[in-house]
């Protein structure tokens, strides 16, 4: 996952809110990977009645994706 797309999701579930997925659509972001880390259990999926979703990282995944940001810096 692109460097930049995890840190955004990670000071998301810091201040305990969604991120707008067409927000993420212009750093990598695309459906495969979404179900992916949704079937890994790193990411949740809201889906809005309007069409729209809503990302939020898992605990699972903000440990993940934390010390993926540790490692890269």
């Amino acid at each position: 996952m692109n460097s930049v797309l995890a840190t955004i999701l990670v000071e998301a579930k810091k201040r305990n809110k969604w991120v707008s997925a067409a927000d993420l659509k212009k750093y990598g972001l695309n459906k495969m990977d979404l179900h992916q880390l949704e079937d890994e259990g790193l990411l949740l999926i809201f889906n809005h009645f309007d069409g729209h979703k809503a990302l939020k990282l898992t605990l699972k995944g903000y440990r993940v994706f934390m010390q993926e940001n540790m490692r890269g810096e």
